[in-house]
């Protein structure tokens, strides 16, 4: 259960935001959600034929070959010639030296969306941030070839009853009191949703559904998607994908798929094992000696057909020169597997 530190809890949001899932859900479960037809959406059981491609925590500041690996990906984007592609978040600090890093994902032909992870906002202001990544905004939404697209902001800190943006990397003083989504953000997501009258899909870069290292207010955001799809009659918000875990994970829940993406480039090791790099290239990016590189750069395409069939294949890969230590491919993090690929997934969708 999630309890923040505010003393004055009176709205019903407040109250609701800061139970646990199973008892936000039993009250809001009682509330009139006046359905609505499917037919009167215009979504009908028809869907769209989309194929996207998504990159997740790349870590250009931190990873010797980043550019590399971000080249392989490019090279699949011309060959496979999505709608669009996404990355999921922790793609480059915003300094000049990554200019012509992030112009690269850009430079297809498929449109390319950016995720704020929290590392972005570690040297900078997330105003300066959203800016250097050419994004509109922290928190947006676009629609692409017959689905709703929501982006969304979890780089916020609750203290002392507020929301305080990620700033020059303030929220590691704060414990578990990050990742949250703001007050504004959770009433602009349910406005924008109820808008659209297509499929939604949403993309983070901390988990909608983790319990651990994901977003604290997660059950209310949880809520906020259930009650869509209850309101409408149908199964209209139909998945989440996001990044930041640096793990294979995959669940469903109420109808709602939930993809965890994993890193293009590494595990992250919490303890330091130094020595495994060579002694130049550790000098030259510090953070090594806490990562077990992939050999190849992990990403994945989804694909959903006419028939709603929703197919994400992933790379397979292994574990480079230096492998974890003491740690096996199917070691757990957040639920999800510490192994050097992304699952395949063949689902059949439904907004029935």
């Amino acid at each position: 259960m999630v309890v923040f530190e505010s003393k004055e809890m009176n709205t019903r949001r407040d109250f609701l935001r800061n139970m646990g899932a199973v008892g936000a859900m039993g009250l809001l479960n009682g509330l009139s959600t006046a359905p609505l037809k499917a037919g009167e959406t215009g979504t009908s059981n028809v869907y769209k034929s989309i194929t996207f491609g998504i990159i997740a925590d790349i870590h250009r500041d931190l990873t010797p070959d980043a550019d590399d690996r971000l080249e392989t990906f490019m090279k699949r984007v011309d060959q496979e010639n999505p709608d669009f592609l996404i990355s999921l978040g922790d793609f480059a600090h915003a300094v000049s030296a990554n200019t012509a890093f992030v112009k690269r994902f850009a430079s297809s032909k498929s449109p390319a969306y950016h995720v704020l992870g929290n590392h972005e906002m570690d040297r900078v202001d997330k105003k300066e941030a959203v800016a250097f990544l050419n994004m509109p905004s922290p928190y947006y939404s676009f629609d692409t070839g017959g689905y709703h697209c929501v982006v969304l902001d979890p780089n916020y800190i609750y203290d002392s009853g507020k929301f305080i943006d990620y700033e020059k990397g303030n929220y590691f003083q704060f414990g578990g009191r990050v990742s949250y989504l703001n007050d504004d953000q959770c009433d602009w997501l349910e406005n924008d949703l109820r808008k659209t009258n297509l499929p939604v899909f949403l993309f983070s870069h901390q988990s909608l559904l983790h319990d651990s290292g994901g977003i604290p207010n997660r059950a209310y955001v949880q809520r906020i998607l259930e009650r869509e799809n209850e309101r409408c009659g149908y199964q209209k918000v139909l998945g989440c994908f996001n990044g930041h875990h640096h793990a294979d994970f995959y669940r469903t829940m109420s109808g709602i798929h939930y993809f965890s993406i994993n890193s293009v480039s590494y595990l992250w090791h919490n303890e330091k094992i130094p020595g495994r790099y060579p002694d130049e290239l550790q000098k030259n990016y510090p953070a090594l000696d806490n990562m077990a590189l992939y050999k190849d750069p992990l990403f994945c395409f989804v694909r959903i057909d006419l028939s709603g069939k929703l197919t994400l294949r992933g790379i397979r890969s292994e574990w480079g020169a230096v492998p974890p230590a003491n740690q096996t491919s199917k070691s757990i993090r957040y639920g999800g597997e510490l192994s050097p690929f992304i699952s395949d997934h063949d689902i059949t969708l439904s907004v029935s």
